[in-house]
């Protein structure tokens, strides 16, 4: 989801199917705070665990099909997500690759909701923590990919939209993909006011983290849109 993380000595590295994984520290700070409960550490545990499995498997998603392309991905872990590195394809091909990060995650949440829907009459999730970590995966892995496939750059709806309308039109395509992304962002932005005036949760989130979340995205395609205006594009 996010741009370059420099290494640093306390990353943790391994190996998945050949592609090479990297974990910022940040990542695991960012996630304490996304899963933090004062009152049940061990949940804050647990639910950073579920975190970097939902995260991981969406950027395996977007690695495995530029692997398959015959392009070597690395992936990396870092703030509140993630990037897999890739390279430029063709236009189809660009956005399978960007597409295969949500269907990835989606395809782990349905796989939750059939183990929610059939292991509860087995009485497998009778212990309190299980029961939790479940609950608090299908709720990652559902809202964390919807709200990635928000047409907003540099999330991956974002990317898709880019390279889409850039399909259609070289021209300004890329300038039209940054109006779609600053209007979005923006809609996410009022609504998330909204919310927050109206004493309301969105989405299961925060709504005040969507408002300064949505807000930088915002501000950063207002951004290139005025560098593209005055021809630093």
């Amino acid at each position: 989801m996010y741009g370059q993380a420099s290494s640093t000595p306390y990353d943790l590295r391994f190996t998945v199917w050949g592609i090479p994984i990297r974990v910022h520290p940040v990542f695991w700070l960012t996630s304490a705070f996304l899963a933090w409960n004062p009152d049940r550490l061990d949940f804050v545990v647990v639910r950073v665990l579920c975190i970097f499995v939902a995260i991981l498997v969406h950027e395996l998603g977007h690695a495995v099909v530029t692997k398959s392309l015959g392009w070597q991905p690395e992936i990396v872990l870092y703030f509140f997500g993630g990037f897999a590195t890739t390279t430029r394809h063709s236009t189809w091909k660009n956005i399978a690759v960007t597409a295969a990060g949500p269907s990835a995650g989606f395809m782990l949440f349905f796989t939750l909701l059939f183990a929610q829907l059939f292991g509860g009459r087995a009485g497998w999730f009778e212990n309190d923590i299980v029961r939790d970590a479940l609950g608090f995966s299908l709720f990652i892995n559902l809202v964390w990919n919807a709200m990635n496939l928000v047409p907003v750059l540099p999330l991956d709806g974002g990317h898709i939209s880019r390279d889409f309308l850039s399909w259609l039109s070289p021209r300004n395509g890329m300038k039209a993909s940054l109006v779609i992304s600053v209007a979005a962002s923006g809609g996410v932005v009022l609504w998330a006011v909204r919310c927050i005036q109206n004493n309301q949760g969105l989405l299961g989130l925060d709504p005040k983290f969507l408002a300064i979340m949505f807000g930088v995205l915002c501000f950063h395609s207002i951004q290139q849109l005025q560098n593209m205006k005055r021809g630093y594009w």
